[in-house]
This record gives C-alpha cells, sequence and structure tokens, in this order.
C-alpha cells in the first residue's frame, strides 16, 4: 500500500475494518526503524506493508525509462560501475522491498507518479511490476493534472504490456500544439483517436463520482472575497511583474531572477508585506523572503470570520477550515488568530504526525474553533467533516491539490450540515486571478477525459445541473465570468 505521508495511520486505521486479517506494517520512522518494520513484515505472509510515495525510492531500485542511464555502483557492475556510488544511491542495487513477494499492489493518489524521469515514479513501477503481483490498484479522483498525457504513467503502473511507450501514446492519442518558446505542448486529446482512445482506457477505468454515489452529501456553496493592496504594496507589485525588480516603500530592493521565481513571488506580495534576509547581497537566489504584517488578506480573513461568528465569546458552532498553498502564510494567519483568541489546531510541514492527529482529533470533537493547513500536509485524505466552513486564502495552480482540499469537509459525515460553504480571498487585480483561469482551462481538460458531465446527465436526467457544475466541473468559475451553462 503506497500513498501520502498524511495517511498512512488513516490505512492502517481503515485496514482493521477491510481487511482484518492483515497485520498492517506502517514503515515510518528513522532508517534504522523502517528497516527494522520491514525486516518483520518479510516473515509475515498476513503482512500489509504501508509505506508513503517518497520513501520508496529509497527502499526499491529503479525500473528504466527510455534513454535514462541507470546509475550502478561497483557491487553491481564491477567494471563499468562508479565506485564513489553507495550502494543506497545505486539505481540497480537491490533493497528491501526488492525482498518481497507481493500478491497485491495499490497505489493511493495515483497522480502523484505523472512525471516518467522521477525516481519515485521509477521505483514504484519496479515494486509494481516486480514478479508475483497479480493484482494492481491505481486509486486517483484526478488521473490528469495538467493534459492527457499524465494519464500514461499511471496506466503503464497498472497495465505495462498496454501501455509500453509514452511516446507513442502522445503521438496517438494527445493534441500538440507549438508554443511561444518553439517547443511542443499536449492541449488535449485527438479528435481522431478519441473513441479508440477511450476504448483502451474503459476496461480498465472505473470513475465513482460522488454525487451519485453520496447524494445525501450538501452542496457546496461559494462565496468570494477581495482583498485590496495598499496603494505602496500595490505599486511596488507592479513594478516587481513588469520588470522582475521593484522596491518597496521602506526601500527594500525585491528583485526575481525568472519569470517562474517571480510567479512565486508575486503570489507571496499579493498575500502579505514582505522582509528579504539578503545572505549574499550579490546572489540573488540566497535572498529569503518572509512574509509579515501588515496583510490584507488576513484582515479580510478576520472581518469573514466575526461575520461567521467564530470571534464571537461563547461561539460553539462548527470549527472553521483555514487552508493557504504556503506555510509562511498560515503561520502567519495563526499569529493572527492567536492575538484574537481564537484557540485553533494547526496541520503543516512543520507539525509533526502525533500533533496532526491531535488537531485533526480536536476538531472532529469541536475542542477548537479554527483548523489551519496547507495543501500538501492537510490537503490529502483527511477526514475533516466535523466543519461546514473552508476559507481559502490561497489557491494553487494544481488543479489536483485544489480538488483534494475541497473534499476535505464534503465527504461521508457531512450530511449533518446544511451545505458546505467554500470562500475565497482573493487580492484583486493579481495574479491570484491568473490562477483562478488556469484552473478553470484544467477542470476542461480533466472533464474531457472522465466525461462526467456526461456520466451524471446519464446517471439521473433530473439531475441539478448547478449542484453538478459545482461539484465536478468549476472551482470558482463565477471568478473569471464563466456562467456555469457555458461551460
Amino acid at each position: 500500500m503506497i500513498c501520502p505521508n498524511s495517511v498512512k495511520r488513516h490505512w492502517r486505521r481503515e485496514a482493521a475494518r477491510w481487511l482484518p486479517e492483515a497485520t498492517p506494517y506502517v514503515i515510518e520512522g528513522t532508517a534504522v526503524q523502517r528497516r527494522k518494520v520491514l525486516k518483520s513484515a518479510l516473515g509475515d505472509p498476513t503482512a500489509l506493508v504501508i509505506m508513503n510515495i517518497e520513501a520508496v525510492r529509497l527502499f526499491s531500485r529503479l525500473a528504466p525509462y527510455g534513454s535514462i542511464r541507470l546509475k550502478r555502483c561497483r557491487e553491481c557492475d564491477p567494471r563499468h560501475g562508479d565506485e564513489n556510488l553507495t550502494p543506497a544511491r545505486c539505481d540497480v542495487h537491490h533493497k528491501a522491498l526488492n525482498d518481497f513477494t507481493f500478491q497485491t499492489f495499490i497505489l493511493d493518489e495515483a497522480h502523484r507518479i505523472k512525471d516518467p524521469k522521477a525516481l519515485q515514479t521509477r521505483a514504484i513501477w519496479h515494486v509494481a511490476h516486480s514478479k508475483g503481483v497479480r493484482y494492481r490498484w491505481a486509486l486517483t479522483g484526478t488521473p490528469i493534472a495538467n493534459h492527457p498525457g499524465d494519464l500514461w504513467s499511471i496506466m503503464h503502473t497498472v497495465a505495462p504490456d498496454d501501455f509500453p511507450v509514452r511516446g507513442k501514446f502522445v503521438d496517438r492519442f494527445c493534441l500538440i500544439s507549438w508554443n511561444a518558446f518553439g517547443g511542443t505542448d499536449i492541449v488535449g486529446i485527438r479528435p481522431d483517436t478519441r473513441d479508440e482512445l477511450f476504448k483502451l482506457l474503459d476496461p480498465r477505468f472505473r470513475r465513482v463520482l460522488k454525487a451519485v454515489v453520496l447524494p445525501q452529501l450538501p452542496p457546496k456553496v461559494r462565496e468570494i472575497r477581495y482583498a485590496e493592496l495598499p496603494t505602496a504594496q500595490l505599486k511596488t507589485y507592479r513594478e516587481l511583474e513588469k520588470s522582475l525588480i521593484a522596491m518597496t516603500e521602506d526601500g527594500e530592493l525585491l528583485v526575481a531572477k525568472t519569470n517562474l521565481s517571480a510567479q512565486t513571488r508575486l503570489m507571496q506580495l499579493a498575500a502579505a508585506s514582505v522582509n528579504i534576509e539578503k545572505i549574499n547581497p550579490d546572489d540573488v537566489t540566497t535572498w529569503r523572503w518572509t512574509l509579515r504584517e501588515p496583510s490584507p488578506k488576513l484582515d479580510v480573513l478576520e472581518e469573514t470570520l466575526a461575520e461567521l461568528g467564530v470571534l464571537t465569546v461563547g461561539y460553539d458552532g462548527p470549527p472553521v477550515l483555514i487552508a493557504a498553498e504556503h506555510r509562511q502564510l498560515i503561520d502567519l494567519a495563526a499569529t493572527r488568530l492567536g492575538k484574537l483568541g481564537v484557540r485553533y489546531g494547526l496541520i503543516t510541514g512543520a507539525v509533526g504526525e502525533i500533533d496532526r492527529e491531535r488537531a485533526l482529533d480536536d476538531l472532529n470533537a469541536r475542542r477548537i474553533r479554527a483548523l489551519l493547513f496547507t495543501n500538501q500536509a492537510g490537503g490529502v485524505g483527511l477526514d475533516m467533516s466535523a466543519s461546514d466552513t473552508l476559507i481559502n486564502i490561497q489557491r494553487s495552480w494544481s488543479l489536483v491539490s485544489e480538488k483534494q482540499k475541497e473534499d476535505r469537509p464534503h465527504r461521508p459525515g457531512a450530511e449533518k450540515h446544511k451545505r458546505i460553504l467554500i470562500i475565497d480571498i482573493v487580492t484583486r487585480d493579481t495574479v491570484e486571478e491568473k490562477v483562478i483561469e488556469r484552473l478553470h482551462e484544467k477542470l476542461q481538460r480533466l472533464d474531457e477525459l472522465t466525461r462526467d458531465r456526461a456520466t451524471l446527465l446519464k446517471a439521473n436526467v433530473h439531475a441539478d445541473t448547478s449542484a453538478i457544475d459545482a461539484e465536478e466541473q468549476l472551482i470558482i468559475g463565477s471568478f473569471v465570468g464563466h456562467p456555469t451553462e457555458e461551460y
């Protein structure tokens, strides 16, 4: 069982319900502790090995891919091996996971292996395709993150003989377009081979829509609140956006080395003021940006919490979820809540596993009024159905991340709520509005493959189309002027 790190213990807990005859072994802790657990599991025929996605490459050799050279140590290749390469860093060295004869292979959040060149992807392939594996299951709600080409890696994991070569898959089924830099982009599915693609996929592709199997869940209701940058901060933002160089009102020089890094810096400036620590003034890559108050976005968050009654003394309503892409913004929001006297929990990369579970338990027991989390640490697999409100103070460019995050409160257990309120706080006239546009484009590409709209309408001709749009299609279409009928 390979899954995100945040849900390893949840899989162990749930395994007692759906596979009570198995003995779960969660691979965690130090390297010595993980090897010890793996050694214990190796001798147990009832073992259910549960490991996070990132750790697989540390305990398995890599599968080959294309022309990428596999690094070999002298032990594996006495003649041509690299004498400075240790067995732990060797790509073909036999490791702990390769001693197992697994019968069933399960990959949760399979979209995480969309990059076939990544080490973790090729390590997972080797485990999935090892001798003895009879069943391979890849689980994901978002089989493509950007374009149909992302699907190949997942299908190669499940059925390597049917999907052997990515290049031929892309040439045959993907629509290619030239980009502004002289390269090519995948922009959709080829219309002339569309039916052929679905004939290959459908026998191995089962998609279960929440709107069909869980009709009792409450509807999602969406709101948008705009934040306005102060004049001085907006001037700094515009200068950096235009020329990659800007000056703050305090006389601090801001520099973005590339257009890509500029997008990250603009997201930070859209969220709050910044401090710059220039470790080496002559090297822009060593400069550290830190978010600080004042933050107009957090001012709007405070107003929103006041409207919801969360700041009221004696508030006993459902806790509120507050999510962002970057941890610094979550930490800044947590500091603001602390000053307001609001009891909260945190789930971020800086919070340990035990403390994360405690924060989640406090949420479900209503011992806290707010749970703050980053998309990476808390946006996957966790049950946050005790809350009926999700406040996004920052969105991600990743469609996968956003869809996963929105489903934390909207899941079994949420039937007690009348609605799930999703509030987005967006800084006006900034890159945050572009993020929404990109997410909408990715949603269109996803539906082209999954055909969710057609499935829902076919399953129930009386389905509420606005509910369908809110559930499976539009994240915040109204932000960029896309009415539901248009999509």
